[in-house]
């Protein structure tokens, strides 16, 4: 009886597609904080004015944001993995489980408060029924803030295997810790960008760095 040996390596052309994926979708995000809609209240919910004019770009923008999230996370988590091999695998590996879970409620709440706020903002209907729409944060925003929770956390425990793995210089996954930033920092015009930016530069680090060693 003869044992066959298969050994499968990586393409780089593969690596390469999902590394351009990530690019991509890194820079495609820097106009999202530009463009988004700063509430007129003190709060973080919108009213009917601040929607209403808007509308079809206000869904537009959110669905095209967590479109490219579920392309651009997923993307940063494999070429994660694919750059930890040894050192610091287990945060990597754990780090990205976290993130394509949370990716996948993230964008899951997105498209609900997108639709929730476009209908409720059609021409003809009552403009309190938005109100009472924000009124009911636990539908509306739950799931979309606990994918981002996760999102971030994950993101934190693939920094810190990319840190210990040195499988790329340092300041990636310093960079990639500024997602902490994005919970304390407006994510809207120009605190939006600023904030966009750090985490922008270590998708490209980590885009060109999996290309260049797999």
């Amino acid at each position: 009886m003869s044992t066959e040996t298969l050994t499968r390596t990586t393409s780089p052309r593969r690596v390469g597609y999902v590394a351009l994926a990530l690019a991509l979708t890194a820079l495609a995000a820097i106009p999202g904080g530009l463009l988004w809609p700063e509430p007129s209240g003190s709060g973080h919910t919108y009213s009917y004015a601040d929607i209403q004019p808007h509308r079809a770009l206000w869904w537009g923008l959110l669905v095209g944001l967590a479109a490219n999230l579920v392309i651009n996370v997923p993307a940063q988590a494999l070429l994660t993995v694919l750059l930890v091999r040894a050192r610091g695998a287990a945060w990597a590996t754990v780090g990205g489980i976290i993130m394509w879970i949370g990716t996948a409620l993230y964008a899951v709440g997105v498209g609900g408060w997108a639709s929730a706020y476009y209908f409720a903002t059609a021409p003809g209907v009552d403009p309190s029924v938005i109100e009472r729409v924000n009124d009911d944060p636990a539908h509306i925003f739950a799931v979309m803030i606990s994918g981002s929770l996760l999102v971030a956390l994950g993101t934190v425990i693939q920094a810190v295997g990319l840190w210990r793995s040195a499988a790329v210089p340092r300041w990636i996954p310093v960079l990639w810790l500024t997602i902490v930033a994005t919970f304390v920092v407006s994510g809207n015009g120009v605190a939006g960008l600023i904030t966009a930016l750090p985490m922008t530069a270590a998708g490209l680090g980590t885009a060109y760095y999996a290309w260049k060693k797999l």
